[in-house]
């Protein structure tokens, strides 16, 4: 009986053994990861995707100093790459860093030229930043006419532009009234040339006189004046240009002018009175009281602003969808200056998750978190959660960097250590958060499945 009993609690004794010993072979702290995939840390930019400005007509890139650069700089952290011109007959920088920066500036080298010429010149602009910077995209960011050679530059390149996202502020796609007076100066000019009488001469010169007086720093025959006429008003460019084919890989957003024009107006400002004369003009044209009711920015409708009514979206709903609106109550001359609102719209998303693994790093398990944003990485909060984790766990900073995988991608990439808490011997959910500076968040889940 005694030996009976001693074989019961030793049976017993080795069950309970058994039973925790292999309980405790179930957790699993350190596993068998893959290691996490070699890639090159960023240093030319801070971003993915390096800025162009680019200004209007009659401009040059000192349109852009001051509050724009001073947020790029002093807001976003943002390195300024410096002015974009032609100088011997190649893009250059002047200015910082060598020519690499997150951010530059444009001067076209003739303030009035031909959109044409423009988009010739923004072409061996982006060549010029991709090969300084090492950047596969750029983002365009076009006030006024500017944002018409961006558009014609991603025409004229549709399978290799390079272009992430493009921004137009007050950009006359459809044209402005304005631009009917190339048809007056053009005419009288012609009308010279044909040497009239001494009484048409007088009459003529006189007029054309007045004309050219009112021109400051854009010739009213010039190219880029030609190039803005609407179809009704006898222009051509615009018309090709909304029908042509663009790029279905770019983010296009357009910021628009929409202002109170009588309490512009009522406040003596110029703009206003000019969006007064816009609307005269269109109405005059068309008898459409429609068109007069049609609001602006004191230079272009808001109509004439969006991308959306360009013939090449406007016909297809998903097309449309690759478009954005943004409108400011702001006037077409003083859109620049304010920066926060215009800046903010060139950065301003939410983060675009693009993966989360386990691996190895450094011989420890590890959750690496891939995202794409526009701003800076280091601007940005990435958050993970899971069971046995109380709260949650914020990544530092320093593990957080901008890096070009073998493919060539670049991603923001966050390294987030897992301690002895995760229990890889069981399946669990981890719930990841990512937050940039302007609060746009995002969240997804990774679940670990053990086979």
């Amino acid at each position: 009986m005694l030996i009976s009993l001693r074989r019961f609690v030793l049976i017993c004794t080795v069950s309970i053994v058994a039973v925790v010993w292999h309980g405790c072979s179930s957790v699993v702290l350190n596993p068998k990861l893959p290691t996490m995939p070699a890639a090159d840390e960023v240093q030319q930019t801070t971003i993915a995707y390096p800025i162009l400005l680019l200004h209007g007509l009659g401009q040059k890139s000192h349109a852009w100093d001051g509050g724009a650069v001073q947020f790029y700089e002093k807001e976003m952290g943002l390195r300024f790459g410096g002015t974009l011109s032609m100088k011997g007959g190649a893009a250059r920088a002047d200015g910082r860093n060598n020519g690499i920066g997150d951010f530059y500036t444009v001067s076209f080298s003739v303030a009035y030229d031909s959109v044409n010429t423009w988009a010739r010149e923004l072409e061996q602009y982006v060549n010029y930043v991709r090969q300084k910077t090492k950047a596969e995209k750029v983002i365009l960011i076009g006030y006024s006419m500017g944002g018409l050679a961006s558009r014609r530059y991603l025409t004229q390149n549709l399978n290799d532009h390079h272009v992430k996202r493009l921004i137009t502020i007050g950009t006359p796609h459809l044209g402005s009234p304005f631009a009917k007076v190339w048809n007056i100066k053009t005419a009288l000019t012609k009308r010279l040339a044909d040497k009239p009488n001494i009484v048409s001469e007088t009459l003529l010169k006189g007029a054309l006189a007045t004309v050219t007086a009112a021109e400051a720093d854009v010739p009213f025959d010039s190219p880029a004046v030609g190039d803005l006429r609407r179809p009704e008003d006898g222009g051509s460019f615009l018309d090709a240009l909304g029908k042509a084919e663009h790029p279905g890989d770019v983010d296009y957003i357009c910021v628009i002018g929409d202002v109170d024009v009588m309490g512009e107006v009522s406040k003596f400002n110029t703009s206003a009175v000019q969006e007064v004369l816009r609307r005269a003009l269109e109405f005059m044209d068309s008898g459409d009281v429609g068109k007069w009711l049609q609001t602006g920015d004191g230079v272009v409708s808001a109509y004439s602003q969006t991308m959306t009514n360009i013939p090449f979206f406007k016909n297809s709903i998903s097309r449309q969808r690759l478009t954005r609106t943004v409108t400011l109550g702001s006037l077409h001359t003083d859109h620049l200056q304010r920066s926060n609102e215009i800046q903010r719209v060139t950065l301003e998303d939410k983060p675009e998750f693009k993966s989360a693994e386990f691996y190895a790093v450094d011989g420890k398990p590890a959750l690496v978190v891939e995202f794409n944003d526009y701003l800076p990485p280091k601007r940005s909060t990435v958050t993970i959660q899971y069971p046995a984790l109380s709260g949650e766990r914020t990544v530092k900073t320093t593990d957080i960097r901008l890096v070009r995988k073998k493919n060539g991608e670049v991603v923001s990439r966050a390294i987030v250590p897992l301690g002895n808490e995760v229990d890889f011997g069981q399946s669990f959910t981890t719930t990841v958060g990512i937050t940039n500076y302007f609060n746009n968040s995002i969240s997804t889940t990774k679940e670990w499945r053990v086979q």
